[in-house]
Order: C-alpha cells, then sequence, then structure tokens
C-alpha cells in the first residue's frame, strides 16, 4: 500500500509500518537482546563449523576483550580482508560492542589495493587470513597498521580459541588462535557506550566511473534495513529455518541483508566461502530454506547442481544486486521443480547507499517485471531526469528514496555526497540512480540505470564505463562502446567497439596490443592512475567505423547489445562456443 501527499509517496500497510520505532541501539546489542529467544539455536553454519547464538555472543565477548587489550578504541576503523568466515562475522560483532568500525575487503584483493585502504582508513588493526610472516612485514612497514590478526585454516572449523598459558605478552603479529590468551591479559570493562548514530560498517559501491565508492553506515542504517524488510515480508522467527547467504562481505547485500538480516530474525546463516562451481553442490546439500543469491548465482546453481541433488528445502529464492528477468525467474522455477523443490523466486534490489536494501517482494504477491516492493517504512519521489519535476505514480522517472536506512555519506567526501542527496519536504533522499516507475502497490519497475554494469557467475561487478574511460586514454582511440556479451562460462563477458582515429590501420596485431596495455595503469590529466582488474579486460574487440547513435545522439547501447546477442547465438549454434 501507498500513500501520497504533495507527490510523497509512503509505503507500509499500517501507520507502524510506515513508521516504525528504530531502536537507538548498536547492531551487537540489538543482536544480543533479540537472540536471548533463541540462544540455543544455531546461528552460523560455516564449512564443518556450526555454532549457535550463545556461542556466537560468548566468543564476541572474548574476542572483544582482545582488542581492547590491543589498544583498539572506538570510532577506530579495522580492516578484515579474509573469505566469508563465521571468524569474520564474530570480528565485526566484537568491534561494534566496542565502538569500534569494521571495512570488509574483497578476499581477491592485491597486495597493493589493501595497502591502499588500510592507508586511506589508517587502520590501527589488520585482520586477515593465511597470509605470511612476510606478507604481514610489508603490510605493518608500508601503512599505518600497528598489528595484524592472521586466521589460519587449522582453526577455520572450530571455537575452540588455545588454552595453552605459553603466552607471556604478544607481538605486532597475533594468530587468531591466540585471542583467549590475550584477552585475560584485560582487566577493565569492555563496556563501550555506544548508539545508534555512530558509524558501525564502511562497504563499497561503485558508480559509473567503476571506481568504488566507500559508503559509511551506522547501526540505525543497518537496524533501519533489517525492520523495513522484516515488516515489508512479515518475516516471524522460524525456528530451524536456514538461509543460503552467496554474497562477499563487502558488499551490504553480502552482509548487512544476507547474513545479519539472516541472524537478527533467528535465522540460521549458511556462509558460503569461495563459492565456485565446484562446491555450490556442497552448500545447497546443507538443506537452506532461503538463497540470498543473484541471477549470477541463480546460473551457478543452474549449471551445476547434479540432476539428482534433492533441493526440496529450498521455498524462496531471493535475488538482488541485477533483474532477473521474468522468464529466467519461471525457467528457475521449473529447474527447483524438477529437484523436488516448490521455490518461488523474488527479486529486490537496493544499493550500498540503503544498507543493502531498498524494496524486496518475499511475503507478497509477485509481480515478476518488477524489482520488488519499496520497504515498508520509506518515502519515494520520482523527478524528470532532465527537467527534475516531480511525477506522479506511475510515471517514469528518476527514483529517489528517503527512510532511516540511507546512508551517512561517502567516506570523507562531502561533495559526492551533497552530489547525491536532496532534500525535498525537509527529508534528506538518495538519488538511487535507476529510472522507472511505481505502481499503486508500491512495486518498482526498472526502465534503465543512470550507470551501467553487469554481474558475473563469481559475483564480480563490471562497469562498463569504467573500461572505456580507460580506452579513452590512448591517442589512437576515437570512440569506443563496451557492452555485456552472453558467456557460457562466466553468464557475461565484455566485447569494445572501437573507433580508430583516420589513417590508424585495423589489423588483429593492433587488437592484441590493446588487450596488453589494458594489462597496465593508465595516468590521468590529475596523476592518478588507472588500472583495470584482470576481469574487467575486455575478451572481445571489433573495430567499427562508427557507433550507433539514439535520437539524442547518444550511443545506443541497447542496438550494440542487440548485436552481441545475435552474434552469440550465431556462435552458438555453429558450435564455437560449445
Amino acid at each position: 500500500m501507498v500513500k501520497i501527499k504533495d507527490k510523497e509517496i509512503f509505503f507500509g500497510e499500517k501507520f507502524s509500518d510506515r513508521h516504525p520505532i528504530i531502536p537507538n541501539l548498536s547492531v551487537y546489542d540489538t543482536l544480543n537482546m533479540l537472540s536471548l529467544m533463541y540462544r540455543k539455536a544455531n546461528a552460523i553454519d560455516c564449512l564443518d563449523l556450526k555454532i549457535t547464538y550463545e556461542e556466537l555472543i560468548n566468543n564476541t565477548a572474548i574476542v572483544a576483550k582482545s582488542l581492547k587489550e590491543i589498544g583498539i578504541k572506538q570510532n577506530d576503523i579495522i580492516t578484515i580482508s579474509m573469505p566469508n568466515y563465521s571468524q569474520a562475522v564474530i570480528m565485526f560483532l566484537a568491534l561494534n560492542r566496542i565502538g569500534a568500525i569494521t571495512t570488509f575487503l574483497n578476499s581477491g584483493c592485491t597486495k597493493e589495493e589493501v595497502k591502499k585502504y588500510l592507508n586511506e582508513f589508517e587502520s590501527p588493526l589488520f585482520v586477515n587470513f593465511n597470509q605470511s610472516d612476510e606478507y604481514n612485514d610489508e603490510i605493518i612497514n608500508k601503512t599505518k597498521v600497528k598489528q595484524i590478526i592472521t586466521l589460519y585454516p587449522k582453526d577455520l572449523n572450530t571455537l575452540e580459541f588455545s588454552k595453552e598459558k605459553k603466552l607471556t605478552g604478544y607481538t605486532n603479529k597475533i594468530n587468531y588462535n591466540d585471542l583467549l590468551n590475550i584477552s585475560e591479559f584485560y582487566k577493565a570493562t569492555t563496556k563501550t557506550k555506544t548508539n545508534g548514530s555512530q558509524t558501525a560498517l564502511l562497504l563499497f559501491t561503485s558508480g559509473s566511473t567503476g571506481n568504488p565508492k566507500t559508503v559509511t553506515l551506522t547501526n540505525k542504517n543497518i537496524i533501519s534495513s533489517g525492520i523495513y524488510m522484516k515488516n515489508t515480508g512479515h518475516i516471524k522467527m522460524i525456528k530451524g529455518e536456514k538461509c543460503l547467504t552467496c554474497i562477499p562481505f563487502c558488499y551490504p547485500y553480502g552482509f548487512s541483508t544476507s547474513t545479519l538480516m539472516s541472524l537478527m530474525c533467528g535465522r540460521e546463516a549458511i556462509l558460503t566461502p569461495n563459492l565456485n562451481e565446484k562446491n555450490i553442490s556442497y552448500y545447497l546439500s546443507k538443506n537452506p530454506n532461503y538463497v540470498f543469491g543473484s541471477p549470477a548465482i541463480l546460473d551457478l546453481i543452474l549449471r551445476n547442481t547434479p540432476k539428482e541433488q534433492d533441493l526440496s528445502s529450498i521455498h524462496s529464492y531471493v535475488s538482488g544486486g541485477d533483474f532477473l528477468t521474468p522468464s529466467k525467474a519461471m525457467d528457475a522455477i521449473e529447474f527447483f521443480k524438477q529437484h523436488k523443490a516448490n521455490t518461488e523466486v523474488y527479486n529486490g534490489f537496493g544499493n550500498a547507499e540503503g544498507a543493502g536494501t531498498f524494496g524486496q517482494a518475499v511475503g507478497s504477491k509477485v509481480k515478476r517485471d518488477s524489482v520488488g516492493k519499496i520497504l515498508s517504512g520509506m518515502s519515494a519521489i520520482i523527478l524528470d531526469p532532465e527537467t527534475k519535476e516531480v511525477l506522479n505514480p506511475n510515471e517514469e522517472g528518476l527514483l529517489y528514496l528517503s527512510g532511516k536506512n540511507i546512508f551517512k555519506g561517502y567516506f570523507k567526501k562531502e561533495g559526492l555526497t551533497n552530489e547525491h542527496i536532496i532534500e525535498y519536504n525537509n527529508k534528506r533522499y538518495f538519488k538511487t540512480g535507476v529510472i522507472g516507475k511505481l505502481d499503486e502497490e508500491g512495486y518498482f519497475y526498472i526502465t534503465g540505470r543512470l550507470s551501467r554494469f553487469y554481474i558475473r557467475m563469481d559475483s564480480h561487478k563490471v562497469y562498463l564505463e569504467h573500461l572505456q574511460k580507460v580506452l579513452s586514454y590512448y591517442d589512437f582511440i576515437y570512440e569506443s562502446a563496451a557492452v555485456q556479451k552472453p558467456n557460457d562460462k562466466d553468464r557475461y563477458e565484455t566485447k569494445v567497439y572501437i573507433v580508430l582515429k583516420d589513417n590508424v590501420e585495423k589489423t588483429e596485431e593492433l587488437k592484441q596490443k590493446i588487450l596488453e596495455l589494458l594489462k597496465h595503469p593508465v595516468t590521468t590529466s590529475t596523476g592518478e592512475k588507472i588500472i583495470l582488474k584482470e576481469y574487467e579486460i575486455p575478451k572481445e574487440i571489433e573495430f567499427v567505423d562508427k557507433i550507433p547513435k539514439t535520437k539524442a545522439d547518444k550511443t545506443d547501447f541497447k542496438a550494440l547489445e542487440q548485436r552481441t546477442l545475435e552474434e552469440y547465438q550465431k556462435q552458438y549454434k555453429k558450435g564455437e562456443r560449445k
């Protein structure tokens, strides 16, 4: 249900849904309070380790004491780089308990990227997985990090810390397994005065440039997002239900939306470190009821689940990160039926700036061509992208959203924050970057994006404008247009169309030269160095005389995408892509 006042749209079936009470607490305090009702239930399933809520809270207290002992203070920014292991969840809760801030880096980050972020955040502590002494020494020498905690493979599947009383002190390189011994050095209280307005997480999103933007999320942002989702989907505590969480923790959908939301609703979060085509069947064998994934994760499941595997436990597949088409959703429903499951497939959508989620269809009737209902508790306005005129429901325009889940701002980038925030009716609205329509029931239909990207099977996002920006620095290229093309292995690959400058010969050697150049950084006019990640480098280059344009004299990406689709279909029929 929506309520409209002066073209401002409010979401929620009841007044209490539209105006929920958000506790002024930390995430840890909220989870600690809620879990009193289900302390003996399982909280986390990770590899061969199961953790109850009681064990989760107890281990959090131990780690919190050890963090205080090594000098971590309120508002310190602590960087964690590891796959989605249970120890990463415990570390976040411990940091949140003492008022410190957590940021998760992608576990595949290069050493140079890690050092860049550690220096940017001035992190006094770095938490990583299975890194060598040489690696850790370089981090300490080249950043402001004072101490490093390393989790080693032998300790992944145990909650037991080392109990050997061998520590008389500790160095700047700490074994995660020794945190119990270190905690016993600390004799004061770990009680820290925390509230909803304090920053809890720094996570990442990207705009049209592909350069990561650091999003600052408060405790209230995260808790509000959870309450809004719970009210929108009428989600209740169901003992024993399990949620498979498939997205890396560095994305809000992976940590805030999937993992923390599962815990706050009393469910068991099945973590999926290093998810790939070889282990997806193993994770599905843990009998989840919900799967929090994406179209790319769904493709991973469809292509790599053995025909005989029973998936009857799965009643809900929740897709975010990219739009799941109606035909793909129906194919998935049929696939699950063949695996003995009566599964509903839901679309959802959101940005990091909304703590991961703006809308969902869970608990409501499904409208497959929508991305779900705007969350109860939020409000929206639709603006004409050109004139900025406020439009009515069912008129196509740029979506702006307001709610207590809307981020505090971009880290140390007030100007960038101001570019994405407007004031309307004395409220703070965020420019989502998506264009579409809202119907009378609050469902949103995306018709376009201000930026273009796609998501690979391994959940990496590829921002096409980012590649075009890099290509623009090569003096022999006149114009380029990058588009996604279907790919049997990674779901999509990048194809780039290039118009060369006059008198530059179109040769296969030049294509190879461009691909080689793309492996190296380019320097902008401001001295910034830009380098593509391996998965951002295009798989195919085609030289063209001109790039098609729309009536507005802009690149016609839809025409190019249709062209690549037709090429793929012809290649597939010929057997070239099998």
